[in-house]
């Protein structure tokens, strides 16, 4: 009997090749699905990176729809141990079709933040008793996400089995389908108090749709 596999394999785990064997696999399989219910030809359809904002609907913190397609999620929330939605109960585009199969952590990119943590969290969870004017970089305040699809929860990302590498990016076989017109909803698990610390974490997918739609090749 075939298992369902929902794991978030880091990328370190990962043989060589296996990153582009799985974005492949997943492509072909969101593009025969597109094709086949939108009755499609394959060749009339576009297969493009996925954005935060304008295909995932993402909030910018809160409950604020975000107005720009950047991978950050401003939290507001001062409650510990709790799933926060970061988009809402949303509806994904007609004739719009995303698979997620990845998660990557864009902190080392963005650099040092002089205000990014207060003195108490910069002693609290990084073990620097200095000013929280010194640079730092903020740890990783997200431990889980969750990806709900028509009303049912499809995953339960770890992101934590990452963060033991110098590489925080990782990938999953089994990726999460959000096909067109239905619901959708993503949480981030934070597990501390987090009220005022932008999450960076970029959600690795793409999007299927009919050629002209938005872009056209």
């Amino acid at each position: 009997m075939p298992v369902n596999t929902t794991q978030l394999i880091p990328l370190d785990e990962l043989t060589p090749g296996a990153v582009g064997a799985i974005r492949n696999t997943v492509i072909e399989a969101i593009v025969a699905k597109a094709s086949k219910e939108l009755n499609i030809p394959s060749e009339q359809l576009v297969v493009r990176d996925v954005r935060p904002a304008t295909d995932l609907q993402l909030y910018a913190a809160g409950t604020t729809d975000s107005t720009v397609d950047e991978w950050g999620y401003d939290a507001t929330t001062t409650s510990a141990s709790a799933f926060t939605p970061v988009n809402g109960s949303k509806t994904m585009g007609n004739q719009r079709y995303v698979a997620l199969f990845g998660v990557r952590d864009l902190r080392k990119g963005i650099g040092v933040h002089t205000t990014a943590m207060s003195l108490f969290e910069a002693t609290t969870l990084m073990g620097d008793a200095t000013s929280a004017s010194v640079p730092i970089v903020p740890g990783q305040m997200v431990s889980l996400i969750k990806i709900n699809v028509g009303g049912a929860d499809k995953v339960i990302w770890d992101l934590t089995g990452m963060e033991a590498y110098d590489n925080p990016v990782a990938f999953t076989p089994s990726a999460v389908i959000i096909p067109q017109n239905s619901t959708f909803n993503i949480y981030y698990y934070f597990k501390t108090t987090c009220a005022g610390i932008r999450a960076y974490l970029q959600l690795v997918g793409v999007v299927v749709e009919p050629r002209g739609k938005v872009v056209s090749p």
